[in-house]
């Protein structure tokens, strides 16, 4: 699995992927803050943490619409190089299972996943300094979101890599994130937000005051089966492919 991600990591050197790692956590990150100033009275109350407040914009344009897309760009990325030249004839005809190949990709996308959060985090926290953001900078609590966010990332990874394995041009993928990313954000009020996976990180990376979610145990619960049901079909049916 060692070697599988080496070499993972050595075909997205090829690649701009820092352009993205910036480029959409900054976006993030800016359509947060010039909405949160924008509309400051409305948001701020009496013992309203700024930090905490600017932090629902961060989930509301993050969430449901940068983050998806980034996903969807992350899971073309790492199997564009097999569409290539035949790459998934020879990928699958060396001595390695096909579960250690998915899951090394799976695992490369939740790298690159994490590295954007943290990014985000980093400009969040610098640009709240630099606008001059009040109140006490709640860290732990920001942590936690950005970890929840991760988490909630995992059905979609799993799905746009599955999709992403299936599609030969590297417009599919990204043409399918980008379409169930637009009613995200209506989806999410609803009772099968909690379900959909391009909802799911929004709700996640939301203050617990500000989430539409009721239950967190049945929320999380409903995660982890989402995702282990995408795993084991998306393992099974990669499985059965000798070539792609």
């Amino acid at each position: 699995m060692k070697d599988i991600l080496f070499v993972e990591r050595l075909k997205l050197k090829r690649s701009n992927i820092w352009l993205m790692y910036i480029i959409g956590p900054l976006l993030g990150v800016l359509l947060a803050y010039v909405n949160f100033f924008k509309n400051y009275d409305l948001f701020m109350g009496p013992g309203d943490n700024a930090w905490e407040e600017a932090w629902t914009q961060v989930a509301l344009f993050m969430g449901p619409f940068v983050l998806p897309i980034l996903v969807g760009v992350y899971a073309a990325l790492v199997c564009r190089g097999e569409h290539v030249g035949g790459g998934w004839k020879q990928l699958l005809a060396f001595p390695i299972s096909h579960s250690k190949i998915f899951f090394g990709k799976f695992i490369t996308i939740i790298r690159m996943i994490m590295i954007t959060m943290i990014l985000l985090l980093v400009f969040f926290i610098g640009l709240g300094y630099v606008t001059g953001i009040d109140g006490v900078l709640p860290v732990m609590s920001l942590l936690g979101y950005i970890v929840r966010g991760i988490l909630a990332c995992l059905p979609l990874v799993v799905l746009q890599l599955i999709i992403s394995i299936r599609s030969k041009t590297f417009g599919i993928p990204l043409a399918v994130t980008i379409i169930f990313t637009l009613p995200a954000i209506i989806v999410a009020s609803t009772s099968l937000g909690q379900i959909y996976p391009w909802t799911q990180p929004m709700l996640a990376m939301s203050p617990e005051d500000e989430s539409p979610i009721q239950s967190y145990f049945l929320f999380y619960s409903l995660l982890t089966v989402t995702f282990f049901i995408l795993l084991i079909y998306g393992l099974r049916n990669f499985k059965k492919r000798d070539m792609i």
